[in-house]
């Protein structure tokens, strides 16, 4: 008996694993679906300058709050792990309530700072502009909040239930939301009272949220913490944290700020399209990463470049196989995808759909660059080759925005995600001495 032992254990981590990796999977898939689902309909409902204002609205407030979330939520979950692991429940807790604090003080200065700025500019928008902007400001605290809630969840090692106010249950109910407010039969959808559907939707999502966080709470242990204790090192912390998270939102929403600051609100919204539908490309590599992020953590624990070089590039196989088809099909119908399922006044972005597409496909041909230095301990590797790609994004969406419009900005993030994955697969070679992409290859000692 005892010597099956082990490898009972074994065989139960792995099935452990597999379990999980197939849940997240699937809670990734139901996000998909209802972001795909509020997409078409607020594109359709909304139109293109509607659309564009409701995008340009949250892109912008968004980047304005990057330091109030950062890396947060990663701090949260490896620091809620480890203080359990020391048997330091009131550490927990004043994690909890040091983030939260940091959190809501956050976006009360970005609030404060930036409401008078938008007063004594409002003359220059669109009043519906200018209420989708206030709302969401206060959308984003609600947001962020609920994503420290699912982190606490996960640090507590609750999952699979911790994805669920980022990936779940905020989308669907804003989902149900759009379509109580269409079933009214109210035909007045405006940017704003989108932006306030997704306010109201953000808000109850945070209110199912703390109760599971407070049913799944650590039992409360006798020690207390000092006064004063870690506050400074996990800001420390957080620093490197934060300024990861900052460059993959700047990456994100720069072309959308851009275009919304040379261009009209029609235009992003049209670039908007292109952009989320050219997210089906990409899905292959993320549900890969959920499933294989784990065993690269494990095998470079254990030293075994091999079997990390074996995974790595089975992975990056079946994330092309998974990836390829969807680009051909978006190269080649392109738009008659985007006019059947969001309407004829999509139709212009089927060329930056084609480029966007070629460009996620040579994100998914260099593997999971990212999630192999991060999960190696190599985050200042993935810094690095971001920070790059931030500079670079910047300088070419200038260039070629004003000219090219909405395909110049494809344009640029096509070249971005090239640029970057080149540096990140350098860095993976030379830290690890693996390669990243699906051709494996050998490595000079």
């Amino acid at each position: 008996m005892s010597l099956r032992s082990p490898l009972s254990k074994t065989e139960a981590l792995r099935a452990l694993l597999f379990r999980n990796g197939m849940a997240s999977f699937v809670l990734r898939a139901l996000n998909a679906v209802a972001a795909s689902s509020l997409t078409i309909l607020m594109a359709r409902y909304l139109g293109p300058s509607g659309y564009g204002i409701y995008t340009y609205a949250l892109a912008l407030v968004i980047l304005l709050n990057v330091p109030t979330q950062g890396g947060l939520p990663i701090l949260l979950v490896r620091e809620t792990a480890a203080a359990l692991a020391q048997s330091r429940v009131d550490l927990v807790y004043r994690l909890w309530r040091w983030a939260t604090t940091f959190t809501v003080g956050l976006a009360l200065s970005v609030a404060l700072i930036t409401l008078p700025i938008a007063w004594g500019f409002r003359a220059h928008f669109e009043p519906v502009a200018f209420n989708s902007f206030v709302l969401a400001l206060l959308l984003v605290p609600l947001i962020i909040l609920g994503n420290l809630a699912g982190a606490a969840l996960r640090g507590v090692h609750r999952v699979l239930l911790g994805q669920l106010p980022e990936y779940v249950l905020r989308p669907a109910l804003l989902l149900l939301a759009i379509l109580a407010y269409l079933w009214l039969g109210r035909d007045d959808m405006r940017a704003d009272v989108a932006v306030g559907l997704h306010t109201l939707a953000a808000a109850v999502a945070l209110l199912i949220s703390v109760p599971m966080l407070w049913r799944a709470r650590p039992t409360t242990s006798t020690a207390r913490a000092p006064e004063g204790e870690r506050p400074p090192e996990w800001l420390r912390s957080m620093m490197p944290l934060t300024l990861l998270s900052a460059m993959q939102v700047i990456l994100q929403y720069t072309d959308l700020v851009m275009l919304g600051f040379f261009l009209d609100s029609e235009t992003v919204g049209l670039y908007r399209v292109a952009a989320q539908a050219s997210l089906c490309v990409g899905f292959g590599l993320l549900a890969v990463n959920l499933i294989v992020a784990p065993q690269f953590a494990r095998d470079y624990a254990r030293g075994d470049r091999a079997r990390l070089q074996q995974v790595t590039t089975l992975s990056a196989r079946l994330v092309l196989l998974l990836t390829l088809p969807i680009m051909l099909l978006f190269l080649f119908v392109a738009e008659p995808i985007v006019t059947l399922v969001f309407g004829d006044a999509y139709g212009g972005s089927g060329t930056a759909l084609r480029i966007l597409a070629i460009g996620q496909l040579l994100n998914a041909a260099f593997g999971s660059v990212v999630f192999l230095l991060n999960m190696t301990g190599h985050e200042r590797d993935t810094v690095k080759g971001l920070s790059i790609g931030v500079v670079v994004n910047a300088l070419l969406n200038l260039a070629l925005i004003p000219t090219f419009g909405i395909n110049g900005a494809a344009v640029a993030t096509a070249i971005t995600l090239l640029i970057w994955n080149v540096l990140l697969w350098q860095a993976v070679r030379r830290r690890l001495g693996i390669d990243s992409t699906a051709l494996g290859l050998r490595v000079a000692a």
